[in-house]
C-alpha cells in the first residue's frame, strides 16, 4: 500500500497518512525515510524488508527521537572500542553499525521488542564479539538512557564478527542458524549443556565449521578406508549423518565420505567430553 509522507523523522522512521484520510501512522523500516520529502509517496512494499506500523497517538513521536549527532557520538565510541579489542579493519564498519544501532534504538523507543532466537549460540561461538557487544549495550544505556537488551547485544556481536571477517551480516546470521541446528541435534535433550560445556562445544564447532567450509571449497578431506570410522563409532556417525542432512538442506550439498569420517571423529571427541558421554 502507498501512503503520503508527512515527515521523515530519520532514515528509519516516517510519519505518513493514508490517502484520502487524515489518520496518521508511523512506519518503521531500515532506510524507509532516506530521501523522502513531505507530500511524496511511501510504500510499505520493501521487497521483503520488515515494515512496522502503528498509530501516532497524541504526537508522541516527536518526544521519542534522539538527535542523530548524539547517536553518532555514542556509536563512534562503540566502534573505536570494538576496532581495538577485536582488531577490526573494515571501512564499512562504522556506517553499517551506525545504521543498525539507530534502527535498534528506534525499535526500543516505540516499544517494538528485539528478539534474538540465537542468543545462546552467539554468546558461546562468538564470545569475544558478544562480550564487546554487551559493553556497547551498556554504553548506549549510560549515554542515552536506552536499554537495548541482551537480544540486541547478540545482533551487535554479529555485526562485529562480520566486520572482523569481512563477510556480510547475512552470511554470519546464516552460519549461526546452521550452528543452531547442529546444537539442536547434539543437545536435543538438554540445551543447557551448551553453556555448561562451552569450551568443548566451541572446539567442536570450529572443527565442524572447518570440515563443512573446506568441503564447500571442493577440497574434501580423505580418511584411509581401513580406519573403519563409521563401524567403529556408530553413535557418533548417526549424529554426523543428521548434521550432514541439515548441511544438505541449508547449503544444497552433502559432505563427502572423507568429510563424514572427520566429522564423526569430531562428534566423538565432543561426546567423550560431555557428561555421560553425551
Amino acid at each position: 500500500m502507498e501512503y503520503v509522507l508527512v515527515k521523515a523523522i530519520n532514515n528509519n522512521v516516517v510519519l505518513v497518512r493514508e490517502p484520502g484520510t487524515q489518520e496518521q501512522l508511523v512506519l518503521m523500516s531500515k532506510g524507509i525515510g532516506f530521501g523522502g520529502r513531505p507530500g511524496g509517496k511511501i510504500s510499505d512494499d520493501r521487497g521483503g524488508e520488515e515494515v512496522i506500523k502503528f498509530l501516532n497517538n497524541s504526537g508522541q513521536i516527536s518526544s521519542r527521537i534522539y538527535d542523530n549527532e548524539e547517536i553518532k557520538s555514542v556509536v563512534r565510541t562503540i566502534a573505536s572500542s570494538a576496532e581495538k579489542k577485536l582488531a577490526i579493519k573494515n571501512k564499512n564498519f562504522y556506517p553499517a553499525l551506525f545504521d543498525h544501532i539507530c534502527f535498534a534504538i528506534n525499535r526500543v523507543q516505540f516499544g517494538v521488542p528485539i528478539e534474538n532466537p540465537f542468543i545462546n549460540e552467539i554468546s558461546v561461538f562468538y564470545s569475544d564479539e558478544y562480550g564487546e557487544a554487551q559493553k556497547a549495550v551498556s554504553t548506549v544505556k549510560e549515554k542515552l538512557g536506552i536499554n537495548l537488551g541482551s537480544g540486541e547485544a547478540g545482533f551487535i556481536a554479529l555485526h562485529f564478527h562480520s566486520a572482523k571477517s569481512n563477510t556480510p551480516v547475512s552470511a554470519s546470521l546464516k552460519d549461526i542458524r546452521i550452528l543452531n541446528e547442529i546444537v539442536k541435534i547434539i543437545f536435543k535433550d538438554d540445551r543447557q549443556l551448551l553453556s555448561k560445556n562451552s569450551p568443548a562445544v566451541r572446539a567442536f564447532v570450529l572443527s565442524a565449521s572447518s570440515i563443512i567450509n573446506f568441503s564447500g571449497g571442493h577440497h574434501p578431506f580423505s580418511m584411509p578406508p581401513e580406519c573403519g570410522i563409521a563401524a567403529a563409532l556408530p553413535e557418533s556417525r548417526a549424529v554426523a549423518e543428521s548434521i550432514n542432512g541439515m548441511v544438505l538442506n541449508e547449503k544444497g550439498r552433502a559432505l563427502s565420505p572423507g568429510d563424514m569420517d572427520f566429522l564423526t571423529v569430531a562428534v566423538e571427541q565432543l561426546r567423550q567430553q560431555l557428561p555421560d558421554g553425551g
